[in-house]
């Protein structure tokens, strides 16, 4: 009896952690053979290299269910207006996207 407690702590235990590191992650779309990317009704065009590697923000999603296409956040500025696209390969590069309806460009991307 022991021994079959112990197996079903253990069946319970490797469930809860293996159901952790699964995250969901929004799906992006890439458009115009990468130049632009869409999320919802947001459409994200191509801006230039990251200048700065400390605005990388959390992942918030993938690009086209690619799990290594990621894209993320710009710490301090809103995810409706700028994200990072980045591809998980070797000599990839954070590049930075803005949203179309932008207009004014922070200095920090100058």
């Amino acid at each position: 009896m022991k021994k079959l407690s112990f197996l079903l702590a253990i069946i319970m235990l490797t469930t809860v952690f293996a159901s952790c590191t699964a995250k969901e992650y929004e799906n992006f779309q890439e458009l115009n053979s990468g130049s632009k990317i869409q999320r919802g009704n947001i459409i994200y065009s191509f801006y230039g290299a990251l200048p700065d590697y400390s605005l990388i923000g959390r992942q918030i999603g993938i690009v086209d269910g690619d799990k290594k296409h990621k894209i993320f956040e710009v710490k301090g500025f809103s995810s409706d207006e700028w994200i990072i696209e980045y591809y998980d390969v070797i000599m990839s590069v954070h590049t930075l996207y803005k949203a179309d309806t932008v207009t004014e460009i922070p200095d920090e991307f100058k």
